[in-house]
């Protein structure tokens, strides 16, 4: 797993129980009331009695409501935000024996080709150890290679 997917499952885990937890927060107050209720004495098993104390205030903030709001907005962006991966490095350069200049792609050394005369000749090198797989020239309007069997992606089909 990349560093991209790890960090999406965590945020996408955290924003769950997050949500998990701000809609069991109103059960846990439901039993909230102005009141209290207790029975009353044991021989009277069905006699309930209310005890008041006095003025009850309670306050309400829509704060949670709006960091709950503010939070959501954030992870949303961050989650939008990312980025797909890189592509991977070249598995080949093409390197012009004549200017002395790699190029990572066929087309570039085709453009380069339009402002520089010489022959159309390429050594196809593996970008990882650096060495020559291969040499393409141009023939029959077409990239062909020297070898029979190239050791690496068909160019010449």
């Amino acid at each position: 797993m990349n560093r991209n997917s790890i960090r999406n499952r965590a945020l996408s885990t955290l924003l769950l129980v997050a949500l998990a937890s701000a809609s069991l927060a109103p059960a846990a107050l439901a039993d909230r009331g102005h009141g209290r209720t207790k029975r009353g004495p044991a021989d009277a098993p069905g006699v309930v009695r209310m005890v008041h104390r006095g003025p009850h205030f309670e306050r309400h903030s829509d704060a949670g409501a709006i960091v709950g709001f503010l939070g959501g907005l954030v992870v949303g962006s961050i989650l939008s935000s990312t980025s797909p991966p890189p592509p991977p490095p070249p598995a080949y350069e093409y390197y012009d024996p004549y200017c002395q200049r790699d190029f990572v792609t066929i087309e570039a050394y085709d453009q380069h080709l339009g402002y520089h005369r010489h022959p159309r000749s390429v050594e196809v090198i593996e970008a990882r150890g650096g060495r020559c797989v291969d040499t393409m020239d141009w023939r029959d309007g077409r990239w062909c290679s020297r070898n029979e069997h190239p050791p690496y992606e068909e160019w010449t089909e």
